[in-house]
């Protein structure tokens, strides 16, 4: 018969907390309880401040929730970390949590790396919450330092929100999603290792803040990411492209490449992008690797960018360059500063247009757009 408590303590099932025991059979056995599969049951598995290991993956069934006492900003108090905290060993081929039930969620926790390298590359590893089920709720988490973060892998419906931390390689990607998912209130920062250091150095030549591969309609807000060597990324997978993507509130700070279209397109089937209110920052400097604010990959064609509200600045090369054939980009109240390429804007393309309205400007002293004859531009009444 099913417990009929709500609430299942996972030091009551045996979890020590002191980040060297392994944990995850206690809180595997409190997640049995609170959602045992002949059972119409859901409740709350509860990890009271403590540092978990895992050396094995935790799955969540329909209806069960994950739940931390919250966390703190590592560094910031004596107790470094205080909180609740998963501890996963690096280069972990499982995922230490996965919400494979529907309506499962994952709140108030923290997940920390403690042996990856700060010499050199991460160990490549599976993220920290992979999730599977639709309608599935991630919030107020911490990525102290993983090597993927989270993973929304076919399930649809989903929100995350309140997300911090230093995802080294991607902070959130999501790939074989056929519905709307919503991302909002992001925070990617070097909480773990500062720019000068090799992580943050990798971060910046490799990793990405969000990557978007088959998915539909996805919803992403109030969005900052700073140190990547690419801010939002569209790419394609075996599955298809990113369609319909929206964009609201975003800052990509120290980013090579603010917003990147690499998805493979065709006629009726490219990546489509509305976006307003985003600022791009690349990074300088020596050994900083140089690239275009946004940019639409030779590959990406068809893509279509509408764009309100954009100010790109210092990028490498162009602040926005278009490559691939038959796009179309339309802007309102876009303005490109400092850039080091040769035009701020460039469409390389013959096929391909830019359509500019009120509020274009170009601040830099070098060529503001070319070629002339792939823009066109509003003319006021």
């Amino acid at each position: 018969m099913a417990s009929t408590s709500p609430f299942h303590n996972v030091v009551d099932y045996g979890a020590a907390g002191d980040g060297k025991a392994d944990d995850a059979p206690a809180i595997a056995a409190a997640i049995s309880a609170a959602g045992p599969r002949a059972e119409p049951t859901g409740g709350t598995v509860y990890l009271p401040a403590g540092r978990y290991l895992v050396r094995s993956g935790l799955s969540l069934p329909p209806g069960v929730t994950l739940l931390g006492a919250g966390w703190n900003t590592p560094g910031s108090q004596v107790n470094i970390f205080a909180g609740s905290w998963i501890f996963v060993e690096a280069g972990a081929s499982f995922s230490p949590v996965t919400v494979a039930g529907s309506g499962g969620s994952v709140r108030n926790l923290a997940f920390n790396v403690p042996d990856q390298s700060t010499a050199g590359p991460p160990a490549p590893a599976g993220p920290m919450i992979r999730v599977t089920a639709n309608n599935a709720l991630v919030e107020d988490i911490c990525l102290y330092n993983p090597y993927g973060g989270i993973f929304l892998d076919g399930g649809a419906q989903a929100t995350f929100r309140r997300i911090f931390g230093q995802p080294v390689q991607y902070g959130i990607a999501i790939d074989q999603s056929r519905d709307t998912n919503y991302i909002d209130g992001v925070h990617f920062w070097p909480y773990w290792q500062p720019g000068q250091l090799p992580p943050a150095q990798y971060q910046l030549a490799n990793g990405a803040g969000i990557v978007l591969y088959r998915c539909d309609n996805p919803h992403i807000s109030n969005v900052f990411a700073f140190n990547y060597n690419k801010g939002l990324s569209l790419s394609g997978s075996q599955g298809g492209t990113p369609h319909k993507v929206h964009l609201l509130n975003a800052d990509f700070d120290g980013c090579v490449t603010g917003v990147h279209i690499g998805a493979p397109g065709q006629a009726g089937s490219a990546a489509t992008i509305q976006m307003a209110n985003v600022t791009i920052q690349s990074p300088s400097g020596p050994g900083v690797p140089a690239g275009h604010g946004l940019w639409v990959e030779a590959a990406s064609a068809y893509a279509k960018v509408q764009a309100a509200n954009l100010r790109i600045s210092n990028s490498g090369g162009n602040a926005v360059r278009i490559d691939a054939d038959n796009v179309m980009f339309y802007g309102e109240n876009v303005s490109l500063e400092n850039w080091r390429g040769p035009e701020g804007f460039r469409v390389a393309s013959s096929s391909s247009l830019a359509y500019l309205g009120v509020g274009f400007s170009a601040t830099s002293g070098g060529t503001a757009f070319a070629p002339k004859g792939q823009f066109r531009f509003a003319r006021l009444a």
